[in-house]
């Protein structure tokens, strides 16, 4: 019917080169880490957001938000416990993940006792050592870190979907009128009223985000937004023929930019912005483009707001600790002060707490902020100070 049917051995080869390049033991540890910071911090950010513009009621309801995390953490855990038991059995996971390359093999066993009947010598000899590559490529021990990210993202959106639960139990109470005071109270006490509005229960009578917010709020989350627009084009891509050795994450990398170019002042020109907190804010046009109810618009505007603020304030909160020693950059360039470095044990791309240093050299989308700020401030007297303020002005 006109479609472009890929050979298997195309699709494997694909599959084995996304594996190799994701068979690191920090890759999935580095992937979850990040996925769960940055879901942790909606509501935190949303609620610095609503402090910023004065909106007390979306304080209390982003303050919901934050105490359904620890609520919510053991089916989060448990919802991670499945989808890596899922993956050890070779079975689909619940949430497509950051990386899923590999195609449903079921319609590829089921060619066996076709090729078996009906094929040729080569054929079937064809057929037999693409099928080891099937069976290599999605054996547990090669997929280990897809399916311990596929895990850790499911983790997240089920956190995502528990907070969303436990704030539209305080949005309902607070237009019932109830004291702001109870309203933490009312929501924790109702919050299940609203679980069939955000989840629905699979087959596995696992409990999977299905209101379209969160899951936007999860693939946000987990870098697996679809690309739009112009940038569509990136995806297609790594259709043509060599391009996936070139573009093989393109989403996920352009998403990761994305997520911290709204962590900055810069994100006054985003299209998020604009139709957010523009001049004419389009109800419709933000339920079909990002899933927000006009109800919730207030939130999604302080959780906006919170999150330039929150960039603002970790380039502040990192030049104190590096004027006070406790925040390291990258390695100095002279060997005097390298030898000063190796003699005293500091430790490059680090917070120091007492005497011990803890690498923040995977924390992404920080890292590479919270580096450069150690480095204007360790080297400010040689910078002098009108250069060292527009630094630090340019890394906000």
């Amino acid at each position: 019917k006109g479609a472009d049917v890929k050979g298997r051995w195309r699709q494997e080869a694909a599959g084995a080169f996304y594996n190799s390049i994701l068979s690191g033991i920090s890759t999935p540890i580095n992937a979850i880490v990040n996925t769960g910071v940055i879901g942790y911090l909606r509501p935190y950010q949303a609620w610095l957001g609503a402090a910023v513009m004065g909106n007390k009621e979306e304080m209390i309801i982003a303050a919901a938000g934050i105490d359904a995390l620890g609520k919510s953490f053991s089916e989060s855990l448990q919802m991670f416990k499945h989808n890596w038991t899922q993956g050890l059995n070779r079975k689909p996971l619940t949430y497509q993940g950051k990386f899923d390359v590999q195609a449903d093999i079921k319609e590829w066993k089921q060619l066996a006792p076709q090729i078996e009947k009906y094929g040729t010598e080569n054929e079937k000899l064809a057929y037999y050592w693409t099928d080891v590559l099937v069976d290599f490529n999605n054996s547990p021990w090669v997929r280990y870190s897809q399916n311990a990210m596929g895990a850790g993202d499911a983790l997240a959106r089920t956190i995502i979907g528990r907070m969303e639960m436990r704030m539209r139990a305080a949005r309902k109470a607070v237009d019932s009128g109830i004291d702001l005071d109870d309203v933490g109270k009312v929501a924790a006490d109702t919050e299940d009223a609203f679980r069939r509005e955000i989840f629905k229960q699979g087959k596995h009578e696992m409990w999977v985000v299905n209101e379209q917010a969160a899951k936007m709020a999860g693939d946000e989350t987990a870098f697996t937004k679809r690309l739009s627009g112009n940038l569509e084009g990136l995806e297609k891509l790594r259709n043509v023929t060599g391009m996936r050795l070139f573009f093989p994450f393109v989403r996920t990398g352009f998403n990761a930019l994305d997520m911290t170019f709204q962590s900055s002042p810069l994100a006054m020109f985003h299209g998020k912005w604009r139709d957010l907190l523009g001049e004419n804010v389009d109800p419709g046009l933000l339920l079909k483009k990002y899933g927000i109810r006009p109800e919730d618009i207030p939130q999604a505007q302080a959780l906006m707001k919170g999150r330039m603020a929150s960039g603002t304030l970790v380039v502040g909160l990192a030049s104190v600790m590096a004027l006070q020693g406790r925040l390291y950059g990258t390695r100095p360039k002279d060997k005097e002060t390298r030898d000063l470095w190796k003699m005293e044990g500091i430790q490059p791309n680090s917070f120091k707490i007492g005497n011990t240093y803890i690498s923040f050299q995977k924390l992404e989308p920080f890292n590479t902020i919270l580096s450069s700020v150690a480095n204007i401030m360790n080297y400010q007297h040689v910078l002098g100070e009108a250069v060292t303020e527009e630094m630090l002005e340019k890394t906000v």
